[in-house]
């Protein structure tokens, strides 16, 4: 690569006021600006392969065959998998002059292969059937084609419909020989990208049978519903990158890359994994079959009609292979296990990482930290993390303080431990070139940073100054980086501080697109267009390594990371970058964190209040009661903008904000719950509504509501001005679902209600049916709650029954794994019009918990009951006190006393 204004720019970048910090869109590509890109997107014709029916051969899970066309020939594997998936495989043949890249880090263990149940190879297709007959793979061998059913019958997805099959073999540069423009070299503003193989491209499209409506591609600033690119936008792209302030409804690629569509219909969803790390655009489209001579010949031989609708999505990667996982479902919650079982869930977090978490670009000095900390206390508004930015290190040489502001890092961190509170500090993957620096001095010597293509180390430039970059493919930067957590090496740290990876994408101020030059080495001989996407997680990882390390695996680790891939979820939280304090930055939050939930990334937030710009009340307002209920909960901002700890705002502003954390704090053994439920399911805390309500084909594209597990509706306002909005109560399949107002119990009817929303309240909803466990005694930080009694909110479906769960441990340490929880579930039942129960049942866990019912509250019953007795184990029944409101007909239990780890039975009389 050579560069020239870049490094002007970078320094342009470091010295830049706040107010002209705004997206350059120029500093990006567009499609038309990458070769391959513009090659793959102008295929107008089917590229011609067929498979040779003579190379068939077969052997248990694998499947495999020749495909040709008038250029060349590729490998095809179909790979059965278990649980209803299926892994279509297209590669250059064995005589390749280099393999192809997968990217199986990125996986949480080697996929499980399930013999296929039968192969019926035919003259013109083959028959392959696997799951127990739940999946059936057609491959249609002239045009090629791959159908993919959901059981014997039901066409769900095919690869190659519109014959987009492309994939550019690794070469060796012939002299005097004519190749298409970028094939060797290509250039972008002062940039020269050299390819050591030629172009190595490859795409191919699939279709989504049946389906008109599609999510995932994360992270783009867009809807949550996938748009049609196809004639209006760019494709999407997948590109890691550190775009700052970035613009919002535009498919340019941001700081996550997960190459992952769910289509869904009503009863019916399927997903599909496209496997790959290089640079990816994506075209969607959904619309009704019109097909032409190509797709009429596959009518043919899949059935199809002129009238299926169907969702197409073109992928195109620079480098890698065609390997795409199928999830054939048949439900949403199914196609979630089923990517969760292959790319892995979120550990169970933490307790206080799931509380509020304070942070800004930068806490001054270890008196403003005590100020912040005390902050909280004085105005009574929980809190459980205070963050350091880059600022704390001396020269930005991370695992290092800076001596004057920061002079006692171990006591500042235990004062704030001592308030049940934890910090984090941020460390970056560019290592300051500097040979006083320790890391620097050491990786240097054990040649750990990436190479350049002469071998010389990589040197770009980022918040250091010149920088290096470790290089986590080899072996030995991922031991050598998880030692430098621990307590000894890290002066300043304990168990008590937790990590932020940032700039992990990674960021090079100095380099084109601001992130390094594709054709980096890697440990391995690996170019970096190759493992692009997957830098950042390969980080996380490393860090997760050495956090687990540092205390023998005792304790849980939190890692907050910027960029991330398929796997991150394994080791990391992900925020959505460098918002704006705008109102539209605010609105796009939700679309934006259900598309990374449904990708199998479920530990996620917007910084609140935006990180570039200051907010007006109105809108920080806003985004706290918006925040409270994402999964990951934290207010952040810029060095340039003014203070926004709460209590520097109005009196009003200040009850807003500490409402809003109070019920954060309030329902976090729910959240706890849902995390946990998600390390056995995959299915995340916050879920579109269809994940619910899956027969409505009304609520495909709704994204300014969600759910938080399967009891609460949320529908923040996030329009200016607004205090009336239209809320959608789904009334299920035979409308019979009941909805009631969360702060008042309320029960609310109607489908589609305008619900007044002055700036002091939040629509929030239970839905019928559910018991959501809380903690009633909010103090400073969840730690310090979490051996308090519960306050248990049933629902009363229509039948008047309500069911829930409730999981604890000790919020902190892995003994969990060792059966040191507790997994408690309630049941209430209307046994007659005089007679009704709530049963308490200790399901599972040895822990010994402190934690007990201390009031029950019962939504939508109909009249005041006459006695109100509980029964504990062998005790005798011993009458409970109650109270009742005829005009929200909530029923308040006081005092059951009834430890979780217990059985217990409320008897209501009527």
């Amino acid at each position: 690569m050579t560069a020239g204004s870049s490094w002007f720019v970078a320094l342009l970048l470091l010295a830049t006021p706040l107010a002209v910090q705004m997206v350059k869109r120029e500093e990006f590509k567009t499609c038309e600006q990458s070769a391959f890109c513009k090659q793959h997107r102008a295929i107008s014709e089917p590229t011609g392969y067929e498979l040779l029916a003579n190379t068939i051969s077969h052997q248990g899970a694998v499947w495999t065959a020749t495909l040709q066309n008038s250029q060349n020939s590729l490998k095809l594997n179909i790979i059965g998998l278990t649980d209803s998936t299926v892994r279509v495989q297209i590669d250059e043949p064995e005589t390749a002059i280099r393999k192809r890249y997968i990217p199986n880090p990125s996986l949480v263990a080697v996929p499980e292969e399930l013999t296929f149940d039968s192969v019926d190879n035919g003259a013109q297709e083959a028959k392959i059937v696997g799951g127990g007959n739940k999946v059936k793979v057609v491959v249609t061998y002239k045009p090629f084609l791959v159908s993919i059913f959901n059981g014997l019958d039901e066409l769900v997805a095919q690869v190659n419909r519109d014959g987009k099959l492309k994939v550019e073999e690794f070469r060796t540069k012939e002299e005097g020989k004519e190749y298409p423009e970028g094939f060797w070299e290509e250039r972008f503003k002062s940039f020269t990208d050299h390819k050591q193989h030629g172009s190595s491209s490859v795409g191919v499209d699939i279709s989504f049978v049946n389906f008109k409506t599609a999510y995932g591609l994360p992270e783009h600033a867009d809807a949550f519903a996938l748009r049609n690119t196809v004639g209006n936008t760019d494709p999407y792209r997948l590109y890691n990158l550190d775009v700052f302030e970035y613009e919002l409804n535009n498919p340019m690629a941001l700081y996550v890359s997960i190459p992952y569509i769910l289509a869904h219909r009503a009863n019916r969803s399927v997903g599909a994994l496209w496997f790959n790390a290089a640079e990816t655009w994506v075209d969607t489209q959904s619309s009704v079959t019109s097909k032409g001579l190509f797709g009429k010949m596959l009518d043919k031989v899949t059935g199809a009609s002129d009238n299926v609708p169907h969702f197409d999505a073109h992928f195109m990667s620079e480098s890698g292979l065609v390997d795409i996982f199928f999830f054939v479902g048949p439900t949403v919650k199914d196609v979630q296990r089923q990517n969760a079982k292959l790319t892995g869930t979120t550990p169970l977090p933490p307790l206080f990482s799931i509380g509020y978490h304070q942070c800004r670009w930068n806490y001054n000095d270890e008196q403003d930290v005590a100020a912040v900390n005390k902050g909280f206390d004085d105005h009574d508004m929980p809190m459980d993390v205070i963050w350091l930015d880059i600022e704390h290190t001396d020269g930005k040489k991370y695992f290092t303080w800076d001596k004057h502001k920061f002079p006692t890092p171990n006591d500042m961190v235990d004062k704030v431990a001592a308030k049940g509170r934890k910090m984090v500090t941020i460390v970056d993957p560019h290592i300051k070139k500097d040979d006083g620096y320790y890391v620097y001095k050491d990786a240097k010597d054990k040649g750990l940073f990436v190479k350049r293509t002469d071998g010389s180390d990589f040197e770009g430039h980022c918040w250091p100054g010149a920088s290096e970059y470790l290089d986590f493919w080899h072996p030995d930067t991922r031991s050598y980086w998880k030692d430098q957590f621990s307590f000894e090496r890290y002066t300043g740290s304990s168990s008590n501080l937790h990590i932020w990876n940032d700039m992990n994408e990674p960021s090079v101020f100095s380099g084109p697109e601001i992130t390094m030059d594709k054709e980096s080495i890697h440990y391995g001989g690996i170019e970096h267009r190759e493992v692009h996407n997957m830098y950042g997680m390969m980080y996380t990882s490393a860090t997760f390594d050495g956090l687990m390390a540092r205390t023998g695996g005792k304790e849980r680790p939190f890692i907050l990371s910027r960029a991330g891939f398929i796997g991150t979820q394994r080791t990391a939280a992900i925020w959505t970058g460098d918002n704006t304090a705008d109102w539209g930055h605010l609105e796009i939050a939700a679309p934006m964190t259900l598309s990374l939930s449904i990708a199998g990334v479920p530990f996620v937030g917007a910084d609140v209040g935006g990180f570039f710009g200051n907010p007006d009340e109105q809108l920080l307002s806003r985004w706290y009661q918006t925040g409270a209920f994402q999964p990951f909960f934290r207010a952040h901002a810029h060095i340039d903008t003014r203070r926004r700890e709460p209590w520097l705002f109005s009196e009003q502003t200040q009850n807003i904000i500490r409402d809003a954390l109070r019920t954060r704090y309030a329902l976090l053994p729910y959240w706890y719950t849902l995390f946990q439920q998600h390390t056995e399911t995959g299915v995340p805390p916050m879920r579109p509504l269809f994940y619910e309500f899956e027969n409505d084909d009304t609520l495909l594209e709704e994204q300014k509501q969600w759910m938080v597990g399967n009891g609460i509706l949320v529908r923040s306002v996030v329009e200016k001005d607004t205090f009336n909005v239209q809320v959608k109560l789904p009334r299920g399949d035979h409308r019979t679902e009941r909805w009631y107002e969360w702060v008042s119990g309320a029960e609310v009817k109607g489908e589609s209600i305008y619900v007044d929303a002055p700036i002091t309240f939040t629509p929030v909803y239970q839905r019928g049916g559910t018991i959501i466990p809380t903690w009633q005694r909010i103090r400073r930080s969840a730690s310090l709650m979490r051996d308090d009694p519960l306050t248990l909110f049933v629902a009363l479906n229509s039948d008047g029954s309500s069911k829930g769960e409730v999981y604890l441990d000790d919020g902190q340490t892995h003994d969990y794994q060792n059966g040191q929880f507790v997994k408690a579930s309630f049941n209430y039942k209307t046994e007659s019009k005089s007679a009704a129960v709530l049963e308490g049942e200790h399901i599972d866990g040895k822990y010994d918990c402190k934690n007990w019912i201390e009031r029950v509250v019962v939504r939508g019953v109909e009249s005041s009951p006459k006695k109100v007795e509980i029964t504990r184990l062998s005790d005798p029944v011993q009458p409970l006190e109650f109270s009742y409101d005829r005009d929200s007909k909530v029923l308040v239990i006081r005092k059951p006393e009834a430890l979780l780890n217990s059985s217990f039975k409320i008897h209501i009389g009527f």
